[in-house]
């Protein structure tokens, strides 16, 4: 997120108004000096085309900038032409719109701040509905947001400012997207990412391309990023999802990977983290526009509910198997467990992953183990899904008793298995699989509640889509 300053403002303004830059700082200087002067006096103050500022909690009458009078009283009192009064404000409320619709900062020293904040989607109760056992979605919002700088935060008393777009700013807010991309690629001049840039850029996109993962995670940390767009060609490109995918603030901004033709096998020969969706080359842009739509409809609802979501594939090898337990040590260090509910959560996940490498997947390296990972506020849950021909769960069903008597009976016939379902339902606070017995959902609450063991069939209530 870039900060413009009011002397880079004045510039912008001078080249877009024609007016001389002298001319227009002094211009700004009235402007901002009729702001403080309404403020003070506990007016709601009209700036035109751009909003309503007030002193919050205080009804005093209205101003109007430039004036009802089309700004003559005020370029009177400024000692300013009236048509460069009218020219200057019309550009300020132009170049500061542009600026803050990109996600920057637009500072006037001495006055107050502005920027574009979201207002994320969250799930509104039944109560406040006023439908009984009905709850709704609350979508994202956005909204300019003024905060006065200490020089006006003095001179009000240390009282706040409120904001209300109106005019141009209003309908930029309402009908402008304003959602920024992230495009990361190999190369920014190639002809195929060019094509990308200006298609999306077309549809109201804001589109930022990256080259590394540097540059890529610059903008994850700065920028209020609503879609990334992974070129796999890039090298790198799994450095980029996996930051975007474990770090909470990222997590669930929709990810797009296009994978070169002919690659799609041996992509996943290797440890992946995914992204939400995965397009083939060769495909249509249109397309990509389209899933891009829905994916931002789909984050909306999902950030109502969930904190983070987490994907990742690997091939059955021990090496892989590994690094999928130190992904999760490391999310579950994040997710808000304490210590041992970690420890507890870290030894279900081992036990899950060993038993999906070796009663599912047969240790054959051609198989993959898909991972899941979601975290609400409440809890944890991690699903576990092989490619083997699943097993009966319901001979470790409770009670507690009659499955350690199946597993002694297994274990004197020479069979395995069993003992390690025991552990993940003494570790965890449900245990589930899907009807064939490949796919295992494991659940944490962050609070202490009592066990419902295991149960089935089950789909998972929260299922990569």
């Amino acid at each position: 997120m870039k900060t413009w300053t009011q002397q880079e403002i004045a510039s912008e303004v001078a080249r877009t108004s024609g007016v001389a830059g002298d001319t227009v700082n002094k211009v700004l200087s009235v402007l901002l000096g009729a702001l403080t002067e309404g403020l003070k006096a506990g007016k709601e103050v009209i700036w035109r085309d751009f909003g309503k500022i007030s002193v919050t909690g205080k009804q005093g009458g209205q101003a109007q900038i430039p004036g009802a009078d089309g700004g003559q009283a005020l370029s009177a009192k400024g000692g300013v032409n009236a048509s460069d009064l009218d020219k200057v404000c019309a550009a300020v409320v132009e170049v500061v719109a542009g600026k803050v619709m990109r996600h920057d900062r637009v500072t006037f020293s001495s006055h107050f701040s502005a920027a574009l904040v979201d207002r994320k989607a969250q799930l509104v109760p039944a109560e406040a509905t006023g439908h009984q056992g009905m709850r709704t979605i609350a979508v994202t919002k956005r909204k300019i947001e003024l905060t006065p700088q200490p020089e006006l935060l003095n001179a009000l008393a240390g009282q706040n400012i409120g904001f209300e777009a109106e005019g141009k700013l209003k309908e930029q807010l309402e009908h402008a997207r304003a959602n920024k991309i992230l495009l990361a690629c190999k190369d920014p001049n190639d002809f195929f990412i060019k094509t990308i840039e200006y298609h999306f850029s077309k549809a109201g996109w804001i589109v930022e391309v990256v080259s590394t993962f540097d540059q890529a995670k610059q903008y994850l940390i700065e920028d209020p990023i609503s879609l990334i767009i992974v070129d796999c060609v890039m090298p790198d490109a799994d450095k980029v999802v996996e930051y975007a995918k474990t770090h909470k603030k990222t997590s669930l901004v929709p990810i797009m990977e296009l994978l070169p033709a002919g690659r799609e096998k041996d992509w996943f020969k290797t440890f992946r983290f995914l992204g939400n969706n995965q397009l083939n080359q060769p495909f249509e842009v249109k397309d990509m526009l389209t899933l891009g739509e829905r994916e931002l409809e789909r984050s909306t609802e999902e950030q109502a509910v969930f904190e983070q979501e987490v994907y990742f594939r690997f091939p059955t090898e021990d090496r892989w198997i590994d690094r999928a337990n130190e992904i999760a040590a490391r999310l579950f260090a994040d997710s808000g467990l304490n210590e041992g509910q970690q420890v507890q959560m870290c030894t279900a996940f081992r036990e899950s992953c060993s038993n999906a490498a070796q009663h599912g997947n047969r240790h054959r390296k051609d198989r993959f183990i898909d991972v899941e990972y979601y975290l609400d506020p409440k809890r944890l849950t991690v699903v576990v899904t092989d490619q083997g021909k699943g097993f009966d769960w319901r001979l470790y069903i409770e009670p507690e008793q009659g499955a350690v008597d199946r597993v002694r009976e297994r274990r004197q016939a020479g069979k395995l298995g069993g003992l390690g379902i025991m552990l993940m339902t003494k570790c965890v606070d449900k245990v589930e699989y899907n009807d064939v017995g490949n796919r295992i959902t494991i659940t944490k609450f962050k609070e202490d509640r009592s066990k419902s063991n295991i149960s089935g069939p089950q789909v998972p209530a929260f299922q990569r889509r």
